[in-house]
């Protein structure tokens, strides 16, 4: 009988360890939020690698990122360009072999599962929270991806994991962010590129 009585009562300890654990990823994300949201202006490096166990794919790139506004800018290297420059996003990729610029409408760029523009603050809304071991895990309603993981330092992001709908994870790691931006162009020229996809409906 004293084990039974017990039982309830380990099922509320659990219930209130999982629930303080959902309170504080819930307020561990506002706080993080309310910093980088308030950011207009910033620059950072990024390691990103791209994942697939079960395709056996790993990629892996150094970039630099700037943002401004509503409008961003990354290089990774000097043959790959990612671009919003307020009126649309583009993709620019050189290859020894060939060229290609893809055009978007601005937001609907879902070649990776977050959008570049919003990559310090894009679990600001629309997500469900908990803590997974050190790390914030965000689970988004509209099923935009499967789930994010957040390594957060003190008030700092420092590392973020993607799993797409794809099975694939998308990590980038944060480094040398800055407030104070350098003065980039936020221009793309389609004559660099042997072929253009203009993938705008009602924007363009």
């Amino acid at each position: 009988m004293t084990r039974i009585k017990q039982l309830p009562l380990l099922i509320v300890l659990l219930l209130s360890a999982t629930f303080a654990k959902a309170q504080d990823a819930k307020s561990s994300l506002k706080k993080l939020y309310d910093k980088y949201s308030d950011v207009a202006s910033y620059s950072v490096s990024i390691t990103y690698v791209a994942e697939s166990e079960a395709m056996g794919f790993r990629n892996e790139q150094q970039g630099e990122l700037t943002v401004v506004g509503n409008k961003y800018i990354l290089k990774f290297g000097p043959n790959e360009t990612w671009l919003n420059d307020g009126k649309a996003e583009y993709i620019g990729t050189k290859e020894e072999d060939h060229s290609e610029l893809i055009i978007f409408c601005p937001g609907e760029n879902f070649e990776v599962p977050v959008n570049y523009g919003s990559l310090f603050s894009f679990y600001g809304s629309g997500v469900d929270s908990s803590m997974d071991g050190d790390m914030i895990k965000v689970v988004p309603k509209d099923g935009t991806y499967k789930h994010a993981l957040l390594k957060v330092s003190g008030n700092n992001l420092q590392h973020i994991s993607v799993v797409d709908d794809m099975d694939m994870t998308h990590t980038y790691t944060f480094s040398g962010y800055s407030t104070s931006p350098p003065a980039v162009q936020f221009t793309i020229n389609p004559k660099e590129y042997a072929d253009t996809i203009d993938e705008r409906q009602g924007c363009n």
